[in-house]
């Protein structure tokens, strides 16, 4: 895992830190290693926006919410979803 949910703070903090990991990523992973590094990545920033509702419908925060949690969706029909961790219902934990 290239951080993790705790290494983060603020929005600028990280997106700062979304450049540094882009820096650290080689060429190389197996389709295993890239969908488990997504889903921990999509969780994270899914954990950080869990209150984007609040902003309003309309707003870029509750747009990045509906795109990571249709990401995470299209991940967790992978057949190692659940041994990996997504073996729950995506939309009862990150309601949109």
């Amino acid at each position: 895992m290239l951080y993790s949910c705790r290494e983060r703070g603020n929005r600028s903090e990280r997106e700062r830190k979304m450049k540094h990991d882009r820096a650290e990523v080689q060429s190389g992973y197996s389709a295993e290693e890239l969908l488990i590094l997504l889903k921990e990545l999509l969780i994270c920033y899914l954990e950080e926006l869990k209150d984007a509702r609040a902003s309003g419908e309309g707003s870029f925060v509750y747009g990045e919410q509906t795109a990571y949690t249709e990401c995470l969706e299209w991940i967790a029909l992978w057949e190692g979803a659940a041994e990996h961790g997504l073996d729950f219902t995506i939309e009862e934990r990150y309601p949109l």
